[in-house]
């Protein structure tokens, strides 16, 4: 009921007012859409990092102790790829708006920028993350094959290396249609409509 009398009101305004409206509701829900996706790449991230810094460690350890040739090398390749990973997530959050300071259509060119930095982060993930991680895991395991015992084992770990990475691939994908894309068509609409009026 009361809904209907907002509704009728909001009908009943001049057209400068909906506007006006239109624009206040489009800045919320742009606003919490940009927070949401801060809050899941923080996420994101730090879950990252630290996998990579415990990562990093185990595989130099690994160069040591490992008796296996290949299994050594595989290790010290890991260890540096771990590193690799850090510095490139790190680098795609240069952008960052939360710190960001001037007008609100600055603002929201930065979080335009982040945005689609964190696209071309996802959507490289398979050059920059998964073919790497699939091949030099493979790599590791290969390497005990020196050892005796059953092949099955191996085979599965294998084969559970490339699903992995298969399931990061999707999520990626995933994420970008359904978290980033709609996000950025949102401050693409708000950009236009403050550059407006801007003229």
């Amino acid at each position: 009921m009361i809904d209907d009398v907002l509704v009728k009101i909001w009908q009943s305004s001049p057209n400068q007012e909906r506007v006006k409206f239109e624009k206040s509701r489009l800045i919320l829900d742009v606003q919490a859409s940009l927070d949401n996706v801060h809050k899941a790449v923080k996420y994101r991230d730090l879950l990252d990092i630290v996998s990579a810094g415990l990562v990093i460690p185990a595989f130099a350890f690994y160069v040591f102790f490992v008796p296996f040739t290949l299994s050594k090398i595989a290790s010290g390749c890991i260890a540096f790829w771990g590193v690799y990973v850090i510095i490139r997530i790190r680098r795609a959050k240069k952008n960052k708006t939360s710190s960001f300071t001037g007008t609100y259509l600055e603002y929201l060119h930065k979080s335009r920028a982040f945005l689609i930095d964190q696209k071309e982060l996802m959507d490289t993930v398979l050059y920059w993350a998964i073919i790497p991680m699939v091949i030099l895991i493979s790599m590791f395991l290969i390497g005990f094959w020196e050892r005796p015992g059953p092949v099955i084992n191996r085979v599965i770990a294998l084969c559970g290396n490339v699903v992995l990475g298969m399931v990061i691939y999707v999520m990626n994908k995933w994420a970008i249609k359904k978290q980033i894309m709609p996000r950025l068509e949102k401050v693409d609409a708000l950009i236009s409509v403050m550059e407006m009026e801007k003229e």
